[in-house]
Parts: C-alpha cells; sequence; structure tokens
C-alpha cells in the first residue's frame, strides 16, 4: 500500500512540474513576443538605438530563461533563437531594416514551434 502512495505522489509531482514549466514556457514566450513587436516597430520607425537596447534587455532575458529550460527543452532549439537574437544585433548595429525584420520573424517562428512542443497536448504525449 506505501508503495502505491509513493507511487502516485511521484506521478502528481511529475505531472504538476509539467503543467508548471509549460505555464513559465507560454508566459516567456509571449513576453518575448511582445518584446519582438516592439523591436519591429522600432525598426520600422528608424529608431535604432531603441530597438538595440530592447535587443540586448531580451537578450539577457533570453540568456536567463535558457538557462533555467535547458535541462527540459532540446538545446538546439534554445540554440537556435540565441543564433537569431545575435544576428539580429548585428543586422540592427547595420541599420539593414529588411534582415533585422526577417530575423525577428524567424525568432516568432522559432518561439512559436517552442510553444507547440512544449505544451501538454494529446499529439505531444502520443
Amino acid at each position: 500500500m506505501k508503495l502505491w502512495l509513493i507511487m502516485l505522489f511521484v506521478m502528481l509531482a511529475i505531472i504538476a512540474g509539467g503543467l508548471f514549466l509549460e505555464s513559465a514556457i507560454l508566459k516567456t514566450t509571449n513576453q518575448i513576443s511582445r518584446a519582438l513587436n516592439d523591436i519591429k516597430e522600432a525598426v520600422r520607425n528608424d529608431q535604432w538605438s531603441q530597438a538595440l537596447t530592447s535587443v540586448h534587455e531580451l537578450d539577457e532575458k533570453w540568456s536567463r530563461c535558457k538557462d533555467a529550460w535547458s535541462p527540459f527543452i532540446h538545446n538546439h532549439d534554445l540554440d537556435t533563437v540565441t543564433m537569431h537574437l545575435a544576428r539580429l544585433k548585428a543586422f540592427l548595429e547595420g541599420t539593414d531594416r529588411g534582415s533585422a525584420l526577417a530575423e525577428i520573424t524567424n525568432i516568432e517562428i522559432q518561439l512559436l514551434q517552442l510553444r507547440q512542443q512544449e505544451v501538454l497536448s494529446l499529439e505531444n504525449v502520443l
């Protein structure tokens, strides 16, 4: 009987941890998406210094998230977002509007894929 209770407790802990991680991922990716929208508007309005400052802040936030998520999420997905952020910084420093907007779109697509992979759904479970 004790073994069953311990197994039940472990299963509940795993489920609660998964739901917490899912919630954290969704919340953070939504915040990053909003920040990317602000950066996109700054680029469109030729506010390069504001966009660059926002990207530096976003990169710091992403580094913290990446460290926390790395045990749970495939590192290739996390590294891809990091690479796109680095490219975005370079395009902003060079005031290359088209390439900067393209990199923002790439980051948004990566975040969407990350969300879809990590959200608890029947498709992901099976």
